[in-house]
């Protein structure tokens, strides 16, 4: 297995865990964790960042353009269907 196919747990940088069982993994070590709070990102819920830099954070967020584009696209097909 490639290093691309594993990720950093964001409550404990020790784990390192694929990116396939990083949804499940997140909930179950949100459970132990006693650290600053972390808000999770609207484009992919397995980013958690410290309260207050999520703007920062979604401005560089490699998962934003991949979210605009399926956005854009559903637009887009809607315009198509109703004759716009």
């Amino acid at each position: 297995m490639s290093d691309d196919e594993f990720a950093v747990c964001p409550y404990n940088n020790a784990h390192r865990v694929l990116r396939i069982r990083m949804p499940s993994h997140i909930i179950k070590c949100r459970k132990n964790y006693k650290g600053p709070q972390l808000e999770q990102c609207a484009y992919n819920a397995t980013h958690l960042v410290p309260a207050g830099t999520m703007r920062q954070h979604l401005e560089s967020c490699m998962d934003r353009h991949s979210f605009n584009k399926s956005q854009y696209m559903k637009i887009a097909e809607t315009h198509r269907n109703n004759g716009f």
